[in-house]
């Protein structure tokens, strides 16, 4: 019954999609999170259920492009010409890089993969610029991932508690953890794999931040409260213990960035400062703790992830560049070499040990080293409109700082996680959700214009 619904759902997304040009991001969530446990209810587990969420996006982006060829790249030129020759140049590495995998591999398989991880999080740009015209529809998306992403949470646990049900459990063999003495299982509830989960009740956690800090009360700091100790608790349950570095990697650029914008030391800003870090310290301190039980060695599991931040950084973000560069040169092995479950296109004499994890190793090992000069000329010219959008907002539009902010520290702070740990960002849905949310600080002029003629008009 729960496929049914999952592909009923889905097609009558991709049927708004196509005809309708906003409202349509909470069908996205929503089958964002339904593929993997229907995934589970299929014969075989197969593979392509991963790729669903991307059928409903492609359906919006090509209305787009049929509507207007030109609103395709709107989001990149109408209010910056800074960002189109790097694009342009990061385009056309894509598409060589695809015709070198191609050719070299012939696997169009995995070329695709490669070229899904380089062209989703574009295409969400796209349609986050043209979904998100207002900055309550970019609220009501975090509340429905967040919804969902509690659910989720629920699930860890009740499979951690001894629940069984053929929707939990990893798909596939499974993770297991060599850690603490002992073998700890990781646990997944309803998403496919513990990385997967992990991510997404991360992702809650600083969603939650975000709109406390933005429209925060009494009440609702109870609430998210309660509700952050019970992410953490799944969280620590999965054994991916990076998630948990990210949650206050974002917290720490969250409140600088926002003071920085803000110019000025607000009520505002001191209000949503220790509203945000109630929640976060309640959710870390008041954690429940088992002493001598299975629980406690996964609590120990996740507080040693400060202690090997450093090392971790070195060998997989920073070391993973030479292990790229010595398996595949100057120019890179082509698209989706680094990918995970490479090996069963193009052989399994394909070793990249760290470069396939470490993000930037698996970029050296794709697009070649050269390319990174471009891949950070692309990076800066996005910086620096982002940049400008911000200064807007905190001109035109102040009140809507601290929200606007909060989305720029969640985006940054998955970058960390992407350089020492990139499986993740393999999921198409991960890299949608990365990419509307980039496109919804692209669409901040438009944001902006449209609410002042709404308080010009008094509307």
């Amino acid at each position: 019954m729960l496929v049914g619904i999952f592909f009923a759902i889905l097609a009558i997304g991709c049927i708004r999609g196509l005809t309708r040009d906003v409202g349509i991001s909470g069908f996205i969530v929503a089958i964002g999170f339904l593929q993997d446990p229907a995934r589970k209810l299929i014969a075989g587990e197969p593979v392509y259920m991963t790729i669903m969420v991307g059928c409903l996006v492609a359906c919006i982006a090509l209305r787009r492009f049929f509507v207007s060829q030109d609103s395709l790249m709107e989001p990149f030129s109408k209010w910056s010409s800074q960002i189109m020759s790097p694009l342009s140049i990061y385009l056309s590495i894509i598409v060589i890089q695809g015709g070198h995998s191609l050719l070299r591999y012939g696997s169009p398989i995995l070329t695709g993969l490669g070229a899904i991880f380089y062209i989703a999080p574009l295409v969400a740009i796209v349609v986050g610029y043209s979904q998100f015209y207002r900055f309550e529809l970019v609220r009501s998306f975090l509340m429905v991932f967040c919804v969902f992403a509690v659910i989720v949470a629920i699930s860890v646990l009740m499979s951690f508690s001894g629940v069984r049900s053929e929707l939990f459990g990893e798909v596939g063999s499974g993770l297991v953890i060599y850690d603490q003495g002992t073998i700890l299982k990781a646990y997944s509830g309803l998403m496919r794999s513990s990385e997967i989960a992990s991510w997404h009740m991360g992702s809650c956690i600083c969603f939650l931040i975000i709109l406390v800090a933005d429209r925060g009360s009494l009440s609702s700091l109870i609430l998210v409260s309660l509700t952050v100790i019970l992410l953490m608790s799944s969280i620590i349950l999965t054994g991916r213990r990076k998630m948990i570095l990210q949650i206050f990697i974002f917290a720490a650029l969250y409140f600088p960035i926002l003071r920085y914008y803000q110019g000025r030391l607000s009520t505002r800003f001191i209000s949503a400062s220790v509203i945000s870090l109630a929640v976060l310290f309640a959710g870390y301190w008041l954690l429940p703790n088992f002493e001598g039980t299975q629980y406690d060695l996964y609590v120990a599991r996740s507080i040693s992830v400060f202690d090997d931040a450093g090392e971790r950084f070195a060998s997989l973000g920073i070391g993973s560049i030479s292990w790229a560069y010595r398996l595949y040169g100057i120019f890179g092995g082509g698209l989706g070499i680094a990918a995970q479950g490479a090996q069963h296109f193009v052989g399994a004499d394909i070793s990249l040990s760290g470069a396939g994890e470490g993000g930037i190793g698996k970029l050296v090992s794709e697009l070649g080293l050269i390319s990174l000069i471009f891949v950070l000329w692309l990076g800066v010219a996005i910086a620096r409109h982002l940049h400008r959008c911000l200064q807007l907002v905190a001109t035109a539009l102040p009140s809507k700082l601290t929200f606007s902010v909060g989305t720029l520290a969640f985006l940054l702070a998955n970058v960390p996680t992407f350089i020492v740990a990139s499986q993740v960002y393999g999921d198409v849905f991960v890299l949608l959700v990365l990419g509307m949310l980039t496109g919804a600080l692209f669409a901040l002029p438009r944001q902006v214009t449209l609410r002042l003629s709404m308080l010009n008009t008094g509307n």
